[in-house]
């Protein structure tokens, strides 16, 4: 193998913003901001993402070795894209739990009529 590619530090910086990105939805700090400014921000990481793989595409076909400093990026942010990945399933298992509770779908409570409307329970 090679020495790594002057991309390197690029590929570190961009990793680490990715980091940044994912741990700042998962801390919730997305849910303070407009709408808007959501989906730009959604919008840059995918941006961010498609620019590391293609510098990371680059980089292997060089069969250029990964400097310490990308290889510690890149598992800090192995390790964000997991944590939020579990904090996303949580959150769409308890948006689905809230969703089938406000339909009535759930343990049977009472008598229903035609449609599911609660007639009484017991």
């Amino acid at each position: 193998m090679t020495a790594p590619l002057p991309d390197a530090r690029a590929q570190s910086r961009i990793a680490r913003h990715l980091s940044r990105l994912f741990r700042f939805e998962r801390l919730g700090r997305f849910a303070r901001r407009p709408a808007e400014t959501v989906w730009r921000l959604v919008h840059r990481r995918a941006e961010l993402m498609a620019e590391l793989s293609a510098l990371e595409r680059g980089r292997r076909e060089a069969e250029a070795a990964p400097s310490p400093e990308l290889s510690l990026a890149v598992r800090e942010l192995a390790g964000e894209v997991d944590r939020s990945r579990t904090y996303g399933e949580t959150l769409a298992a308890g948006l689905g739990a809230e969703l089938r509770a406000r339909r009535g779908a759930g343990a049977a409570s009472g008598l229903r009529g035609t449609g599911g409307r609660l007639l009484g329970s017991g």
